[in-house]
């Protein structure tokens, strides 16, 4: 994760009400001007959850369990983005700050 995102992400779970907006080209953190760029690392390890639709603007973005989970567990990164690239793909979840096969647990409840 980029410094930038990564501070974003920290000011994001320091205060449950900022949200991070996103108009156009422009994305705000609080009033902090930030990146599109940023926003888009965020969802890419699903550290945010969208407010709104993605068709409505702006877009309001509020930190999910997962961005908790990695403010808690920064290694929490590198396993999610090998759990994203294996082949083929499985569905997973987090629990413990940590990644799980959701389809091992699913069988597991059975």
């Amino acid at each position: 994760m980029t410094p930038a995102a990564l501070r974003t992400l920290q000011e994001l779970g320091e205060d449950e009400d900022r949200d991070l907006i996103v108009e156009g080209r422009e994305a705000y953190c609080g009033t902090r001007r930030t990146t599109v760029r940023v926003v888009n690392e965020l969802l890419g390890i699903f550290a945010l959850n969208a407010v709104n639709g993605q068709n409505e603007s702006p877009r309001y973005y509020t930190i999910s369990a997962t961005g908790h989970s990695l403010l808690r567990r920064p290694e929490l990164e590198t396993e999610l983005l090998r759990w994203m690239l294996k082949r083929p793909r499985r569905p997973f979840t987090i629990i413990g700050d940590r990644v799980k096969d959701a389809s091992v647990l699913e069988r597991r409840a059975r």
